[in-house]
């Protein structure tokens, strides 16, 4: 093993065995443990693909891979369908963690938003028609609520079929008087 002037590790490869591969998450990366005959010891090196991974091709992936990590990817020493397996494989875990991470990202907003509704009290007074579209359906949604809890069902005991009630006036409508 020599070091050049770029500060990357060149392998020799009489002294260099592959002798299996991790696959880190978070993040994207794959992990080549190799053994120094010679020596003995067990090295790691990782080979990370956050750069670029979510929005670039395989075919990409896999060209950036070996024009950047050639001498630990040696073609003599590891099958290029091996690194593309496990390119894929990486790249379907993170998207399922994402999937999954939208979806919880999404649960909690939907209950923030049934938070918020029960935060406050209805206002009788309050200018529905002032408010902005998303804090109209909030109250709107709020009075669903309220409306559906005291909602009286056909089979509810406290169920009446005709309620006639006679209201009394209690004010001044002069708009409503018969000419």
């Amino acid at each position: 093993m020599q070091v050049n002037d770029k500060n990357k590790i060149s392998l020799n490869l009489t002294d260099y065995e592959p002798q299996r591969f991790g696959l880190s998450y978070n993040p994207p990366q794959i992990i080549l443990e190799y053994q120094k005959p010679s020596s003995g010891k067990l090295y790691h090196h990782k080979i990370i693909l956050q750069k670029f991974f979510d929005n670039a091709k395989i075919s990409e992936i896999i060209d950036d891979i070996y024009k950047n990590h050639n001498s630990y990817l040696n073609h003599e020493k590891i099958n290029k369908a091996l690194i593309i397996q496990l390119v894929e494989k990486l790249r379907e875990k993170i998207n399922l963690m994402n999937e999954e991470k939208e979806k919880k990202i999404k649960e909690e907003n939907e209950q923030n938003k049934d938070k918020k509704v029960l935060e406050y009290d209805i206002d009788t007074n309050e200018n529905l028609n002032v408010l902005s579209t998303e804090e109209l359906n909030l109250r709107k949604k709020h009075m669903d609520k309220f409306y559906d809890k005291n909602y009286i069902k056909v089979g509810d005991k406290n169920f009446v079929y005709d309620i006639r009630k006679d209201f009394s006036n209690e004010g001044n409508a002069e708009w409503d008087d018969d000419e």
